[in-house]
C-alpha cells in the first residue's frame, strides 16, 4: 500500500459520504433494490410519521385542517402532495444515512487493516507509446536546430 492509498483511507468520514453519493449517483441495482425494501418495510412507519405527525404539526400551524384531502390553494390539493413530500424524503435521508454508516464502517476497517502495512513507494508511470514517439520527435528536433545552427555559422 502506498503512502498516499494509506493518506486517503485515513478520511473515511469523507470517503464514506463520496462512496454513497457514487453509489447513489452510479444507479447500482442492488442499491436501489436495497433501498425500495428499506422504503417498504418502513413506509408505515414513515407514513404515521409524515400523516399524523409532521402534516398534523403543520395543519394546526395553519388552520387546524387536519384532512389532508381539503388542503386546497389556488384549486390545487397539495395536503396529499406534501405528505408524500415528507415521506420520500424521510425514506431518502434514512438510506442515504444507512449507506453513510455502511461505508463509514468499510472505510474505518480498511484504514485500521491497512494503516501498519509498509509503505511501498509508488510505481514511476510507464511512458506511452505516444509519450515515447513525442520524446523521439523531439530529439530530432533538437538535433536538426543544433545542424542548421552550425550550417549557418559555417557560411
Amino acid at each position: 500500500m502506498t503512502k498516499k492509498e494509506l493518506e486517503h483511507k485515513k478520511h473515511y468520514f469523507k470517503n464514506a459520504a463520496s462512496d454513497a453519493k457514487k453509489v447513489i449517483s452510479r444507479g447500482n441495482m442492488f442499491m436501489l433494490a436495497i433501498g425500495i425494501l428499506l422504503g417498504g418495510a418502513f413506509g408505515a412507519v414513515v407514513n404515521s410519521l409524515a400523516n399524523d405527525v409532521i402534516m398534523q404539526a403543520i395543519s394546526s400551524i395553519y388552520g387546524g385542517n387536519a384532512d389532508l384531502d381539503k388542503w386546497i390553494v389556488h384549486n390545487m390539493k397539495i395536503g396529499k402532495f406534501l405528505a408524500a413530500l415528507i415521506n420520500f424524503l424521510v425514506v431518502a435521508i434514512f438510506v442515504f444515512v444507512t449507506l453513510f454508516l455502511i461505508y463509514a464502517i468499510k472505510n474505518i476497517h480498511d484504514y485500521r487493516k491497512h494503516k501498519n502495512d509498509p509503505i511501498t513507494p509508488e510505481p514511476t508511470p510507464v511512458p506511452t507509446n505516444e509519450e515515447l514517439i513525442l520524446a523521439e520527435l523531439k530529439k530530432m528536433n533538437e538535433q536538426l536546430a543544433k545542424n542548421s545552427s552550425h550550417m549557418v555559422e559555417g557560411k
